[in-house]
């Protein structure tokens, strides 16, 4: 198993590059938005993840660990192999892509090339348990907040956005429910 490749970069393409270590050069397949990050005749680290077909040895690289691990969550998706990976991580980085998930947007999924809704459907199902969420540690309070917001008939992700943003562990609960009833009322007066 490759972890990661160190060398210098031969060749830069939109969507692989060829990175020399060793006295070998290994084509690395890549999101095309990393290789703007990435300069041909500089060293660079890769962190891989190597897959194998029956008739082909294929490298994946990323600039982090972490979109690494994506990526390998992702192929084990049904129905998702490394090129819609790739694919989805060419799209969206890897937080974007978290916040998608943590707000259960399917619009934003459905956005890419080759996914379609129901397949975005099971990345979501996949995924929402694994990725940790970015903008708070969810705790009962936050999950009591949103089931409130919810049982007044507003919608999933418009009352996970708003309270969001103004969520604050220390506030109590009947402040932060005031706060977003306010702001999704201006919504819905717009």
């Amino acid at each position: 198993m490759l972890d990661f490749i160190k060398g210098k970069v031969i060749t830069v393409k939109p969507d692989k590059i060829v990175i020399q270590t060793g006295g070998i050069g290994y084509s690395v397949k890549i999101p095309i938005r990393v290789s703007r990050y990435i300069n041909r005749d500089e060293e660079t680290q890769i962190f891989t993840s190597l897959i194998v077909k029956e008739e082909s040895i294929e490298i994946y690289g990323f600039l982090e660990s972490s979109e690494r691990d994506l990526f390998e969550e992702l192929i084990k998706i049904a129905g998702i192999g490394p090129k819609m990976a790739i694919n989805i991580l060419s799209t969206y980085d890897r937080e974007t892509l978290y916040k998608i998930i943590d707000h259960e947007d399917i619009k934003s999924l459905s956005k890419i090339p080759g996914i379609g809704k129901k397949t975005a459907q099971r990345i979501l199902l996949e995924l929402r348990g694994i990725l940790p969420s970015l903008q708070y540690e969810k705790d009962q309070k936050y999950d009591d907040i949103l089931s409130a917001l919810l049982n007044l008939g507003y919608k999933r992700l418009e009352a996970k956005e708003v309270l969001d943003k103004i969520y604050n562990n220390e506030k109590d609960e009947a402040t932060i429910i005031r706060e977003s009833l306010s702001i999704l009322a201006g919504k819905d007066g717009k």
